[in-house]
């Protein structure tokens, strides 16, 4: 890990934020509602959609979410379901260090759009690395926030 790479992450540290699989399986939620669709959510799952989810998406993508980190088959559904929605994506991201990758976010936070930066948040979360997550977790937030602002901008337009 170069000197750049190890000052970023000892950044994020003093932010407050420490790596855990909840931590994990919050970002991959972000990213899952972002890429799939619910039936590719629910297909993760190895199920049949139920009607609480149907009336509640964001749960479907919670649900997933945790179960990817604690099995390996939903993970694996998942990765394959994301490497395909995502492919185009994700050549742009491919093979940078965790710290170019949040160097590219904070540059394009304005102008990537959400499949993008969803593509980016996926090269950090599938390599299930601590280091990786702790990196993942901060732009999760980031996203997040990005995206309500990009909605009460919409809103106010």
């Amino acid at each position: 890990m170069q000197y750049a790479e190890a000052q970023k992450i000892n950044d994020f540290q003093l932010l407050g934020f420490s790596p855990s699989n909840h931590a994990r399986s919050e970002v991959l939620r972000i990213v899952l509602a972002i890429a799939l669709d619910a039936e590719m959510a629910t297909w993760c799952l190895g199920g049949a959609r139920s009607a609480p989810v149907v009336r509640w998406p964001s749960t479907l993508y919670q649900v997933v979410a945790r179960a990817a980190a604690e099995s390996a088959s939903v993970w694996r559904r998942c990765a394959l379901l994301l490497e395909r929605s995502l492919h185009d994506a994700l050549a742009s991201y491919e093979g940078h260090s965790p710290a170019d990758l949040a160097e590219l976010f904070a540059e394009g936070r304005e102008s990537l759009a959400g499949e993008e930066l969803a593509a980016l948040l996926w090269c950090l979360v599938r390599e299930r690395c601590p280091s990786h997550d702790l990196i993942a977790e901060r732009l999760g937030r980031e996203l997040e926030t990005i995206a309500a602002q990009r909605l009460r901008e919409g809103r106010s337009s």
